[in-house]
């Protein structure tokens, strides 16, 4: 087992036999921002993995109108989790059927229970779930990390519980488009399912705080400006549908069409690199809609604080795993969660990927070996 992981152990170590690590979620999809390139490192290394999500996450958004409907949501869902598995290397999924929306309003010993069945099942090592925060305050998430460590108090050899951490970033995803944009010797051409990736992954950054930029979506009518050329701007347009016209205004007032532009393209990053005035009016060929990041959050965080430390006691035990090796698996298994994340794994440039989902955060919530409690009798449920 690579040394780097050795802190999933901590002190106790792993035995003498293949670690065990799973994965406790609320819904499909969970798994992949918590603990998706982690879980598919420990796989590689020879670790025994599973993933476990309580409901089918039948409450869902549905992202892609072809991939399922509200009626089949749950049972699509519950296949797509099957399928991030298998690009992680997970060996045993599980998807249980407590309520999608439902599950943070039942009592806590009901899902404790189900909870502590899935751990007297699997035997694990090592348990991952959501902090008390839920990550993004849903109650869902809230109630599989409240569950979890209430089943592992009560069982008799509690394995180690670690919370998936989401610090706020103080990093731009703009930095890292307007880097990978002005590296290329010709204008990037989008399509407009780049642009949809785009928005999506724009969205859990903001909901997760693993970026720190401020993320909108404007519309423009035909024949207005997006840009003025001569203006200062730190925006970063990203162009969602329609096309527009990039016009450069000589001295003389005469005005050249330097090129029309249309979804998955970017307009305004060569000023950023720069910090010149706009070189160019950008126009709106017909209706327009733009993906648009600029520096700044509108909301910090959505209440929490910069590490989340207002939610931990003090001394508590944090690290951070590298999951560069596991990156493109990761990705993977976020692309066969189509409903949710209509893109494909090799949509988005490796830099963006790298700077969004290559470290994964933990928290120690309960080491392994903790003080013995009563025995539990559940039944199976892997």
């Amino acid at each position: 087992m690579p040394s780097d992981l050795a802190a999933l152990w901590g002190p106790a170590g792993a035995g003498n036999r293949p670690p065990r690590v799973l994965g406790l979620f609320a819904h499909p999809d969970d798994e992949v921002f918590c603990v998706g390139g982690t879980i598919a490192r420990c796989a590689a290394a020879g670790a025994t993995t599973a993933i476990v999500s309580l409901t089918r996450g039948e409450a869902g958004q549905i992202r892609d109108a072809t991939a399922a409907t509200r009626r089949t949501l749950g049972a699509v869902r519950a296949a797509e989790l099957a399928r991030a598995g298998d690009a992680l290397g997970v060996d045993h999924v599980t998807c249980l059927d407590l309520g999608d929306g439902r599950l943070g309003k039942q009592p806590l010993t009901e899902v404790a229970a189900t909870a502590r069945a899935v751990i007297a099942s699997f035997r694990p090592d090592v348990v991952v779930t959501f902090g008390p925060d839920g990550a993004t305050g849903h109650p869902d998430h809230a109630m599989s990390c409240l569950a979890t460590a209430e089943a592992i108090r009560t069982t008799a050899d509690p394995p180690r519980l670690l919370h998936a951490r989401f610090p706020v970033q103080e990093q731009l995803l703009l930095d890292v488009l307007v880097a990978w944009l002005t590296s290329h010797d010709e204008r990037f051409t989008g399509t407009a399912e780049f642009g949809h990736a785009l928005k999506l992954i724009a969205d859990g950054c903001s909901m997760l705080g693993v970026a720190a930029d401020h993320f909108d979506v404007e519309w423009f009518p035909a024949g207005s400006s997006i840009i003025e050329q001569g203006e200062f701007g730190t925006e970063l347009f990203c162009i969602l549908s329609g096309s527009a016209d990039i016009l450069a205004e000589g001295a003389d007032g005469h005005v050249h069409d330097l090129a029309t532009v249309g979804p998955g393209c970017f307009v305004g990053e060569d000023e950023i690199a720069t910090r010149c005035p706009r070189k160019a009016h950008v126009v709106a060929r017909e209706d327009v809609t733009c993906l648009v990041l600029s520096p700044g959050r509108a909301d910090p965080s959505a209440g929490r604080d910069a590490g989340g430390a207002g939610t931990e006691p003090a001394g508590t035990e944090r690290f951070a795993v590298d999951v560069h090796a596991a990156l493109d698996h990761k990705v993977a298994a976020l692309a066969a969660h189509r409903t949710q994340y209509a893109l494909g794994a090799d949509l988005l440039p490796r830099t963006l990927l790298e700077s969004l989902f290559a470290t994964e955060h933990f928290t120690v919530a309960q080491p392994a070996h903790a003080a013995p409690a009563e025995e539990s009798h559940e039944h199976a449920v892997l």
